[in-house]
This record gives C-alpha cells, sequence and structure tokens, in this order.
C-alpha cells in the first residue's frame, strides 16, 4: 500500500502493520535556480522522488505499506543564496525528529528521509536527526530505522571540492529544468531554450566571501539542452539506484552507512557545531571563574 499521510483517518492508521510499514519524509528548500525555474524546484523533486522510491519498493516489497508524509519545505544552506530562504540547522533537524518521535510512540519503526537539497549543512542536519531517532530507546530493544538518502548522492570528489559550500556540476541547468519539464511544463519559462550554457564556478576563497555576503546567483549548466524524457530517464536512474540499496536495509537492516556523506567529517557542517563551541567556551568560563575564585588558598 502507498498512501498519503494527510488524507489517512485515525482508524487507517491503526490498522497499518507497524512492522512493515516505512515513512517517507520529502525535504527541499526554497531558492532561485535561475530565471527560468520556480523557486520551488527542489521541493518538486523531492515529492517526485519520494513517491517514484515508494512506488518502486511498493513494487519489490508487495507486503510493505509505504506512507508520504507531508513536504518539510526547509534547507539550511543554498547552492546559491541572493534569492534563497535558509533555515537554521536544527530547525531542519528537530522538525524530522519530532515528527518521528511521536510516530514511534505509535508503535512505527522505519523512516526514510529524500532529500533534494544537496549541499552540505543540509545533508549533515538530516544525517544527526536520523541518528537521534536510530538511538534513542535502543537500549529497551526496540528497533529503529532511519535514513537519509542523501549521502548515496554525493561523490568524495564533490565534498573535497568544497566541503562548506555546495558546488554541484550544475544548478538550474539541464538536469534541474529536465525534471521540471518531466514533472510540468508549464512550470519552465519558455525562455530557457535562449539561455546560454553558464560554466561551473570555481571553488576558492572569494566564492566563501561571496557567500558569506549572499552574493550567490544564477545559474550553471546548460538549461537549453534540457528536455521531459530526460528528466524521466535521470529520475528513474536516480531511484532504481536508492532502491536496490534501500531493499537490504529495511528487510535485514544492513547497509546503512552506505547513506551516510563525506560532509559528516567536516565538524563545522554539523547541526550542532555550534552548541559544542558553546559548550567548550562555557566550561573555559568556569574554569577561569573556578581559579580566580581559588586564588586566596594558593596566594602565601
Amino acid at each position: 500500500m502507498i498512501a498519503s499521510f494527510s488524507l489517512l483517518h485515525p482508524r487507517d492508521l491503526e490498522s497499518i502493520p507497524k512492522e512493515l510499514s516505512v515513512f517517507l519524509f520529502p525535504v527541499g528548500g526554497l531558492e532561485q535556480h535561475g530565471p527560468h525555474l520556480p523557486f520551488g524546484t527542489k521541493l518538486i523533486q523531492a515529492e517526485t522522488m519520494a513517491r517514484g522510491i515508494a512506488e518502486g519498493l511498493g513494487q519489490r516489497l508487495p507486503a510493505w505499506n509505504f506512507i508520504l508524509m507531508p513536504l518539510i519545505p526547509l534547507t539550511v544552506d543554498g547552492v546559491t543564496n541572493h534569492l534563497a530562504l535558509p533555515v537554521r540547522p536544527h530547525v531542519v533537524r528537530d522538525a524530522v525528529v519530532d515528527q518521528a518521535e511521536h510516530l514511534k510512540r505509535l508503535g512505527f519503526k522505519n523512516f526514510i528521509v529524500v532529500n533534494s537539497h544537496l549541499t552540505p549543512k543540509q545533508i549533515t542536519a538530516l544525517e544527526d536527526a536520523a541518528k537521534i531517532v536510530n538511538g534513542r530507546l535502543g537500549w529497551l530493544g526496540r528497533k529503529f530505522q532511519m535514513v537519509s538518502l542523501s549521502g548515496a548522492l554525493v561523490d568524495s570528489k564533490t565534498v573535497f571540492e568544497s566541503p562548506m559550500i555546495a558546488l554541484p556540476e550544475e544548478h538550474g541547468g539541464e538536469r534541474d529544468t529536465s525534471a521540471i519539464l518531466a514533472h510540468d511544463p508549464a512550470l519552465v519559462l519558455g525562455n530557457h531554450r535562449d539561455l546560454a550554457p553558464v560554466p561551473r564556478p570555481k571553488a576558492g576563497v572569494s566564492r566563501f566571501f561571496d557567500y558569506l555576503n549572499h552574493r550567490i546567483d544564477g545559474y550553471w549548466g546548460n538549461p537549453a539542452r534540457a528536455s521531459a524524457e530526460n528528466g524521466k530517464t535521470d529520475a528513474a536512474t536516480e531511484m532504481n539506484l536508492l532502491i536496490e540499496r534501500l531493499i537490504p536495509w529495511l528487510e535485514k537492516g544492513q547497509g546503512g552507512s552506505q547513506f551516510l556523506s563525506m560532509y559528516r567529517h567536516f565538524p563545522f557542517n554539523g547541526s550542532f557545531f555550534k552548541a559544542y563551541i558553546l559548550s567548550i567556551i562555557l566550561f573555559i568560563l568556569m574554569m577561569v571563574w573556578a581559579v580566580w575564585s581559588m586564588r586566596d588558598v594558593f596566594e602565601p
């Protein structure tokens, strides 16, 4: 069974077998993808991928139930940031954790995050969410599984080229434009055929400062080469890859590590990074205060 959570009634949820149910959380943000694509390009891609994965898994695992959660329109960081609506890391992380925790109380155990925003802080925030959901109550013998799929879609070369700021091969180019054409051609402005190809920006200090000052804008890639057929083919290839990796994870709880990205090895990307820094500062201040308050003890 494949169902949308928002359309279920309480009796529907109560009748679903807990052990053989999976909740999919589509997540994406709002940002510019060139002059021809809507701000919600990543939202559309997230919902499309979540439904496609649910349908693909449903064909392979007919005894299972796949519940599509409402879209979470949040991202921590964008590929561009001049016209974007990012939120703080804990907002994305906790939005997923809080919903999953309530479902866990009802006895459900399997959760998949389908994130279309392949940016460093977004990916690590969702991986942090999975760690929290997987870790709570595990000592009671109740096994919970949450995985964020985005780590499987970013290779190590991309990560190490630009570990702090997303720098994909294209943004608003052929691939993104094809995805929206496949979804609804009316959402792509007709002038995309006239847009010139734009080379991928280079990583470096200047790009870093442009990002800090919210000056990264526009698109790169070649939107003129886009087509609905390419969009369908790209989506099918990506979803088939993820489905093949998800099946052993669902059936045997194996292979979860293959969904982890290399971004997690850079502490400044983590959603707890600021909390760690504040904890260290607080610890140092407390030590200074303790030493200062005991100065009379050590004076002759």
